[in-house]
């Protein structure tokens, strides 16, 4: 795990969108009591924020820490009920320990949902290449996909008809829940957790939605279900409509199913503290939709032990962030969303880069502009015949990248530019130590005027994962670096007492 105690005072990421009347915000208030153990203050300082005047239906207020109150000694650390954005460094994750946390992980599209997939032995992979997260599709929509897909996932309900849905098998019966989906997911979770993973839970696939033979065998087609729930009531052909159909707010019926399906989801995960929960990958029909459903979700679990880091309300989704492999895109993407002040993970899964080179020189861009990353992986096939590893260069790539952030303390860094008097690089640094990437080698032109005194310097072979010789920079002042030649290197100033 790349991690490290955190020292901010802890104030709760996440938000709390208050939709119900008074009486009913007061019995979970009254559930959540009876629940937990928590401190009587903050329990009276959260009802008065819901229950007052100014805490009216409809206004977001934060929701105060349920595990520990502020205070105390400076350096302890903050425990949270699960992952969490770090209130005093936000655009990194703490752990429910407290520890500061950054993502580097490496996933695919069948972990949890693809029946024959061996989700240990790609948890096994990542935690020995020293990855710290997955990103897991749940529901995929349809039991079974076409060629050329040809997949056969797990559903969340069970198909017990009467009468044939569209795939010739019986329909399902959205009001009753598959035991074994929900049994396998807390497999899987419980897996990622003992091997020290995160898991991103994507809730729903809104891709397959836009293509027409494949909304067709959805559960919430008209054809498909024996509870009179219709995706498409005007008859698009697709389940992309965001003003009536499956991705919207203004179909009560589809909504009301798949509330159902969520809370249900909450109830089976909610004890993990390893996991954040996407609604949608690739929602592009109504962002209402998809935030409703968190705040759903928010609510639901206020009177539960734990509460998780809800996507897109707490962090932005994938394509929010950046998709281009271009490194100066990237760095430039990330370098004006920081305003934002959360974690900006930079998610490949948008097309398949077959070029080690560029998909290396992208990671390293992102960490050091301060974000984290997720490479979106064709190549993971843990399946009962195990294959070669088709990609196993990049993969050990990707782990070099974790090992050289694994004793930096990124959240003590900022990304700046005007680090970089000439040349081409991309600097994270603090007064005590700097990490710059070359992304072409060459020289480069830094300003170490806040890094003063004798520096300790080394070159960092992104590509094989090995040190240089160290060698000393007088600091305070700028200084030209030159890298051993014209491939990507990393470079390493730290003051000698750290």
């Amino acid at each position: 795990m790349i991690s490290s105690n955190g020292t901010g005072n802890y104030c709760t990421v996440t938000r709390c969108v208050v939709r119900k009347e008074k009486a009913k915000v007061r019995t979970k208030l009254n559930q959540a009591i009876a629940r937990t153990s928590i401190n009587a203050v903050v329990l009276g300082f959260l009802s008065a924020c819901l229950l007052s005047p100014r805490g009216a239906v409809g206004q977001v207020r934060r929701v105060p820490a349920r595990t520990q109150p502020p205070g105390g000694a400076g350096n302890e650390e903050r425990r949270t009920s699960s992952l969490a954005i770090h209130p005093s460094h936000p655009h990194y994750f703490q752990t429910a320990d407290g520890k500061l946390v950054l993502l580097i992980g490496d996933y695919t599209w069948g972990t949890f949902s693809d029946v024959d997939f061996d989700y240990r032995a790609q948890f096994d992979a990542l935690k020995a290449n020293g990855l710290n997260i997955a990103r897991v599709w749940l529901w995929w929509g349809a039991e079974q996909f076409p060629p050329p897909e040809d997949k056969q996932h797990i559903e969340p309900f069970l198909r017990s008809g009467p009468g044939k849905a569209n795939d010739g098998r019986p329909k399902y019966d959205l009001s009753k829940f598959n035991p074994a989906f929900f049994e396998r997911l807390r497999d899987v979770c419980a897996a990622a957790r003992e091997r020290g993973l995160f898991l991103q839970l994507i809730t729903v696939d809104a891709w397959m939605l836009k293509h027409a033979q494949l909304w067709k065998l959805h559960a919430f087609h008209r054809d498909n279900n024996l509870n009179g729930v219709d995706g498409d009531p005007r008859n698009t052909g697709t389940g992309t409509d965001g003003q009536q159909g499956f991705c919207s707010v203004a179909n009560p019926k589809v909504l009301e199913f798949q509330k159902g399906y969520l809370r249900k989801l909450v109830d089976a995960v909610n004890e993990f503290d390893n996991i954040l929960i996407e609604i949608a990958n690739e929602n592009y029909y109504s962002e209402a939709w998809e935030r409703h459903l968190c705040e759903v979700i928010r609510e639901y679990e206020l009177a539960k032990p734990r509460q998780h880091v809800l996507m897109p309300l707490d962090l932005l989704n994938h394509s929010s962030v950046v998709q281009k492999w271009d490194p100066k895109t990237i760095h430039s993407a990330l370098l004006q969303k920081r305003h934002l002040r959360q974690p900006l993970i930079f998610d490949t899964d948008w097309i398949i880069n077959d070029s080690d080179d560029e998909i290396r020189r992208a990671m390293w861009t992102a960490v050091l502009s301060g974000g984290h990353f997720n490479y979106m992986d064709d190549s993971l096939e843990f399946r009962e015949k195990p294959l070669p590893d088709k990609r196993a260069a990049l993969h050990r790539q990707i782990g070099h990248l974790a090992a050289f952030m694994k004793p930096l303390k990124p959240w003590e860094m900022q990304p700046d530019d005007a680090f970089v008097k000439s040349g081409y690089a991309f600097v994270l640094a603090s007064a005590n130590e700097l990490a710059a990437y070359l992304p072409s080698g060459g020289s480069v032109t830094l300003d170490l005027t806040v890094l003063t005194g004798q520096l300790t310097a080394h070159w960092f072979n992104p590509r094989e994962g090995t040190f240089g010789d160290p060698w000393e920079v007088e600091g305070g002042a700028w200084r030209m670096l030159t890298a051993p030649d014209a491939a990507d290197w990393v470079l390493l100033l730290s003051k000698r007492d750290q």
